[in-house]
C-alpha cells in the first residue's frame, strides 16, 4: 500500500507540474485545459493497480486514508483544478475502469474493426464492457439527487466526454451542443436521459458504429442503440 501511495504521489506531482506549465518533460503537449483527461488517466492507472494487485477492502480503505492524509493537500503545486478521489468500493472501481478503458481504446483510434467478426476482435472486451457500464451508469446516476461517490466520479467522466477534443473516439453532447457533433460528422450511437435531460452519445468512427450495432453484447438492446440511418 505504501509503495502504491508513493507512486500515486509521484504521478500526481508530475501531472500538476505539467498542467501548470512549469515542466513539460513528463508529458508531451499537456496544457492546463487537459486536466480532466490527465486525472481520468491517473484514476484508470490507480484502479488497475488495485484490481490487478488483488487488494483487500481494508487495503483499499488504507489507500483512500493515505490519499486524504498524505497526498490530497500535500503537493505544493497549485493547479486551477485539483484532482479528487472518491471513496469507492472494489466493484465500483471495476465499473469505472471498464468505462475509462473504453475511452482509452477509442481515443485517437481509426481502426476498421473488420477483424471483429465472431467476437474475435481484440477490442471486444473493452468496448463491450465499457459501453454496457457507460449506459448502466447513465441510468443509475440519471437523477441529480443521486450524489453517491460513484455518481460524482462518473459525472467527471461525462464532463470529460463533453469537452471538444478531436482525438476523442466517444463524445457526449446535450441538446444545445449536439449540432457540433453533426458538423464534425460524428455518428450518433445512443440517446440517454441523464440529469433529467437527453444526452447524445456520438462516436467518430463509422466502422465502430456498425460494429457496435451488429455485436452480440448490445445487439438486443434496442433502447440503447440509435436506429441505423
Amino acid at each position: 500500500v505504501n509503495d502504491l501511495l508513493g507512486d500515486l504521489y509521484s504521478h500526481l506531482y508530475r501531472i500538476y507540474d505539467s498542467i501548470v506549465g512549469t515542466n513539460n518533460t513528463y508529458f508531451d503537449d499537456v496544457e492546463a485545459k487537459d486536466y480532466k483527461l490527465c486525472y481520468t488517466s491517473l484514476k484508470y492507472w490507480l484502479y488497475d493497480q488495485i484490481i490487478n494487485g488483488e487488494l483487500e477492502q481494508t487495503e483499499i480503505n488504507d489507500i483512500f486514508t493515505g490519499w486524504e492524509n498524505n497526498i490530497k493537500n500535500k503537493i505544493s503545486i497549485n493547479p486551477p483544478h485539483r484532482c479528487l478521489f472518491n471513496k469507492l468500493t472494489l466493484d465500483e472501481m471495476k465499473r469505472l475502469k471498464n468505462i475509462y478503458a473504453l475511452y482509452t481504446v477509442l481515443y485517437d483510434n481509426n481502426a476498421t474493426f473488420v477483424t471483429c467478426n465472431n467476437n474475435t476482435c481484440k477490442y471486444l472486451e473493452y468496448i463491450g464492457k465499457g459501453l454496457d457500464e457507460l449506459i448502466s451508469s447513465i441510468n443509475s446516476c440519471s437523477s441529480k439527487s443521486n450524489q453517491t461517490y460513484y455518481c460524482n466520479e462518473f459525472k467527471e467522466f461525462v464532463d470529460l466526454c463533453k469537452e471538444e477534443n478531436v482525438e476523442a473516439g466517444i463524445s457526449i453532447y446535450d441538446k444545445n451542443t449536439k449540432s457540433k457533433a453533426e458538423v464534425a460528422k460524428k455518428h450518433l450511437l445512443s440517446v440517454q436521459i441523464y440529469e433529467n435531460e437527453p444526452h447524445y452519445i456520438y462516436v467518430k468512427n463509422d466502422n465502430l458504429l456498425n460494429y457496435v450495432k451488429t455485436s452480440d453484447f448490445l445487439s438486443n438492446k434496442t433502447t440503447t442503440i440509435a436506429a441505423t440511418s
